[in-house]
């Protein structure tokens, strides 16, 4: 017990030690500053002296009350300071202080009132603490939190003690021994109450992960603490069955303990109380820019969409989201990522109502604030794909260049905190900051692809130099053939053949030649235009099963570029189908529009890869067979006709290519 004592009260001597120096080099000259870093000094040689007493050297009793009158008194004439400049009236100054006096005198001269006196001082100490926190106005009362419980806290000890003492005539040795034990919890939060303090002048750095730390170390101990002396009591109390009651008591607390230290929850509460009752600023910015920095240096295949969430996400200890950018082409914001959650709504329409409100307003939506206080958004309504998915909270603007280039939707923290100004400003300021990350990454995405279409011009244009060659040698035979007609047959059919090839690449040439991507545009029934694309492919297997609609279906745009897209998409789900396997594709009529399915049962496709690879130009999984444009020059052909292209699809399950198109 005297060991344990001793090194308590020493460690105790080293951290009023430490905290004393700090605030000497950071003191600017003002009295509250002043007393605070007296009542630190007078703390480590109080400290000093109770570790001699423990390790036995002979110290009397009248100097161990002394020296703890002084140190009680340096700590009151701070509270005293603290108070002047709440306005609280001199008199409380006066009679504290001649209590303050009185307790030592009567100690002195009697050194059995030692205890009383000691006793009267600590509730002075608590009563100033009372006032200091009564003459607060109410919004200003958090910067105390750590005063109350650390100053507070030392007092109360003070007066268990001092109570058993005038109870009973003489101190707890156990409780006399945990002193220092019991004070070095304390220090840190005296810390920060320098820290905090309106105009104290200091500019200590404590960290937040060293309070976490320390309090999670502390609330163990604590915890320990307890369980020993509930093991004591069952061993006294318990009879014949303490010593089992004590094993099961200890194994069931033991498990209890486990739980809460894995608990990301518990540790999660803990950090918001931490944060909310002991520092004036609840982030620390160079930690959160940091980790932001950290977090958008690992793209993976320099795709910042993931990443985003998860930057944004760490914030507030949201486990998952969703993330939506704005399409250039038709100004909806399409889903491009989600993470730790399933895939929501593919696109959303730019005149959606939280579109619409973000961009007038530019701010952070609380979906849970939204649900108790819909007022504070005015005549915002909430579309079904926010307001009914289970577990979104916040929505969060990427605003880039004043217009809203995305937004990142998360899900609910394990430990549900109301937002305050500090957690919009920072969720909103490293909203802008990823949506510049995210705007580069489509710029260059949009230069790489140009570049591409740069090389596919310049092959274009190599193959017109080649096919006009071939045109010219082979008109040049045809113009020549008169003079050998005479010769066997089979002349004429290489004349024939040669003669049909060069009016094919003729065609060719002048598709290649023209600017825009339309042919002949005629009104032409549908049903004649999906067999022929049917019959291009029935030459391999699987072999389409034809459903080709009622008659009548009438279609007005280029029937020949039409047909080719279609036997591409009938082409590529062959190629994902085995041989045994089944490829339909079937015409129906849906309000003035028609659709053409395609369904095959072959290998499927995620949805990752639909979204993110599918329609990519030049993005083949045909390795050099293919150049991975066709499914591009589909989608956007059809679009350009007023249709649209979807696609559903699973893996191993197989896929169903929906070509939808208006009627003539």
């Amino acid at each position: 017990m005297n060991l344990f004592a001793t090194v308590s009260f020493l460690s105790l001597a080293a951290l009023y030690a430490v905290l004393c120096v700090m605030l000497l080099i950071n003191w600017r000259r003002d009295l509250a500053g002043a007393l605070l870093i007296l009542a630190c000094a007078i703390s480590a040689a109080w400290a000093l002296v109770f570790a001699a007493q423990a390790s036995g050297k002979p110290i009397a009793d009248i100097q161990l009350f002394v020296i703890g009158v002084l140190r009680a008194g340096t700590w009151l004439s701070f509270l005293l300071a603290l108070l002047d400049r709440a306005g609280v009236s001199r008199w409380v100054v006066g009679i504290v202080l001649s209590i303050w006096l009185a307790a030592l005198v009567a100690g002195v001269v009697s050194p059995s009132s030692t205890g009383l006196g000691g006793l009267v001082i600590v509730l002075c100490g608590l009563f100033l603490i009372e006032q200091l926190y009564r003459n607060t106005p109410r919004e200003s009362r958090h910067v105390w939190n750590a005063l109350a419980l650390g100053l507070g806290g030392m007092f109360v000890y003070d007066l268990v003690l001092y109570s058993q003492a005038v109870a009973f005539g003489v101190f707890d040795s156990a409780t006399w021994s945990a002193r220092g034990a019991v004070n070095i919890l304390f220090v840190p939060l005296i810390a920060m109450t320098a820290r905090r303090i309106p105009e104290s002048g200091f500019d200590i750095f404590v960290s937040r992960h060293i309070v976490f730390y320390f309090t999670s170390v502390a609330s163990v101990g604590i915890y320990l603490a307890l369980m020993a002396a509930g093991s004591y009591l069952l061993i006294i109390y318990g009879g014949t069955w303490g010593e089992l009651a004590r094993v099961v008591f200890v194994a069931a607390g033991t498990v209890v303990l486990l739980v809460l230290l894995v608990s990301e929850r518990v540790r999660a509460y803990l950090k918001v109380f931490i944060n909310k009752h002991f520092f004036r600023n609840k982030y620390d910015y160079r930690e959160e820019w940091l980790r932001l920095i950290s977090t958008m240096a690992g793209f993976d295949d320099g795709s910042a969409r993931e990443v985003v969430i998860r930057a944004m996400a760490q914030i507030v200890g949201s486990q998952g989201g969703w993330l939506w950018a704005v399409d250039d082409r038709d100004g909806e914001y399409r889903l491009l990522a989600s993470f730790r959650v399933p895939d929501l709504i593919q696109a959303i329409d730019a005149q959606d109502p939280i579109i619409a409100f973000i961009n007038r307003s530019g701010w952070l939506i609380d979906l849970e604030e939204y649900r108790h206080e819909p007022q504070l958004y005015g005549d915002l309504v909430l579309s079904d794909w926010a307001g009914k998915t289970e577990n979104a909270w916040l929505i969060v603007p990427l605003m880039f260049r004043q217009k809203l280039l995305g937004l990142v939707m998360l899900t609910k923290a394990p430990a549900l905190f109301d937002l305050n100004y500090e957690d919009r400003d920072l969720l909103k300021t490293v909203g802008n900051h990823l949506a510049v990350h995210l705007a580069q990454e489509q710029s260059d995405t949009r230069l790489a692809e140009a570049q591409q279409f740069e090389a596919y011009n310049r092959l274009t244009a190599f193959l017109m130099h080649d096919l006009n060659n071939l045109i010219a040698q082979q008109s040049l035979i045809i113009q020549n053939a008169e003079k050998h007609k005479r010769k066997p047959e089979f002349v004429d059919d290489a004349i024939r053949t040669i003669a049909n090839s060069v009016s094919r690449m003729k065609r060719v040439m002048s598709r290649l030649r023209r600017r825009d991507a339309t042919g002949q545009v005629r009104p032409t029934e549908l049903r004649f235009l999906v067999s022929a694309a049917a019959d291009r492919c029935a030459e391999y297997e699987p072999v389409p099963v034809l459903d080709p609609g009622p008659p009548g279906l009438r279609i007005e745009f280029d029937a020949e570029q039409f047909t080719t897209v279609l036997s591409h998409l009938i082409k590529n789900a062959q190629d994902a189908t085995p041989p045994d396997g089944t490829v339909s594709v079937r015409v129906v009529e849906r309000n003035n529009r028609v659709a053409v399915e395609i369904q095959d049962s072959g290998c499927g496709m995620s949805a990752k890869f639909i979204r993110e690879h599918l329609f990519k130009p030049f993005d083949s999984t045909k390795g050099s067979q293919g150049m991975g444009i066709g499914a591009y020059q589909a989608r956007e052909f059809v679009r350009s006709i007023g249709g649209e292209l979807s696609v559903e699809s699973e893996e191993s399950r197989g896929t169903k290519v929906t070509l939808t198109v208006p009627l003539a």
